[in-house]
């Protein structure tokens, strides 16, 4: 299962939806996590003004985000939300840090806060989905996508995470159908592309899956993780053709799977949505 590209900052993440959840990574600074947070009082979707310091504190962001400080950079975009106390989007970026850092809990937290300041953006359902699945609240969490999907009806990704949540529960078949909406709201989706290999091999569906695989190569020719799948697949189907040819018996189409599923476990880091 592919992970969504992390060559983006954080800031265009959030912009994008782009709301990514990952092991935790060693503090790099002394900074403690904040309280609770209390949620904004008047919803608003009016964008926060981008005054020459606001500016200044989410460059400031980037670079301590890029250089691996993400304590750093939550405190930065709570000096942004100190300036602009209505900025849904910092609120939104600091779910999703949190969510790298592995506090789960105050992902959560944050984007409900980004929610309740604007109830119609969607990529903070995103973030909150995340976090409670983290959480072990899957059905929670299968509404949060389900909402950003309704709300963002142009944007894969609320489909994706679908795609995402129902695979993690080893229901490939709901998975297929969530990448394949996903693929088809946005035809260049590399990633749902993947995933959705991923599933038709696991199912042993080769050829659909090899399809895919094709449409991931084209779109990007050096993924190095889907070429080593389709030469997987295309070597399981030369033994099972060898079977048939050498001693009639129908192959068994499981040795596939255990391949498939440690290349995508070992994926995961770089391709899952959590």
């Amino acid at each position: 299962m592919r992970q969504l590209p992390r060559k983006i900052t954080l800031w265009l993440a959030a912009a994008l939806a782009v709301a990514i959840a990952c092991p935790a990574h060693s503090k790099t600074t002394t900074i403690a996590p904040q309280q609770t947070p209390l949620l904004a009082q008047t919803p608003t979707t009016t964008e926060p003004e981008l005054t020459p310091k606001i500016i200044e504190l989410r460059q400031r962001a980037f670079r301590l985000e890029n250089q691996g400080d993400l304590w750093g950079a939550i405190a930065t975009y709570e000096q942004i939300l100190e300036l602009a106390p209505q900025d849904f989007r910092a609120m939104n970026v600091i779910a999703s840090l949190y969510g790298q850092l592995g506090q789960f809990e105050q992902e959560v937290v944050w984007a409900e806060r980004a929610i309740a300041t604007n109830p119609e953006f969607s990529y903070a359902y995103i973030n909150y989905g995340n976090g409670l699945v983290r959480l072990g609240r899957i059905e929670e969490a299968q509404a949060a996508f389900e909402t950003a999907a309704q709300l963002a009806p142009d944007d894969p990704l609320g489909a994706y995470s679908l795609g995402v949540l129902f695979e993690n529960q080893g229901d490939f078949l709901s998975a297929i159908e969530f990448y394949t909406i996903a693929v088809g709201i946005d035809p260049n989706f590399e990633d749902g592309y993947f995933n959705l290999a991923a599933m038709y091999a696991n199912l042993g569906e080769f050829e659909a899956a090899l399809a895919a695989l094709e449409k991931v190569l084209e779109l990007n020719p050096n993924a190095e993780d889907a070429k080593a799948m389709r030469a997987a697949i295309e070597a399981e189907l030369n033994r099972q053709q060898q079977r048939y040819t050498r001693i009639i018996v129908r192959p068994s189409r499981t040795s596939l799977k255990d391949f498939v599923e440690t290349l995508r476990k070992r994926a995961l880091p770089r391709r899952s949505q959590w």
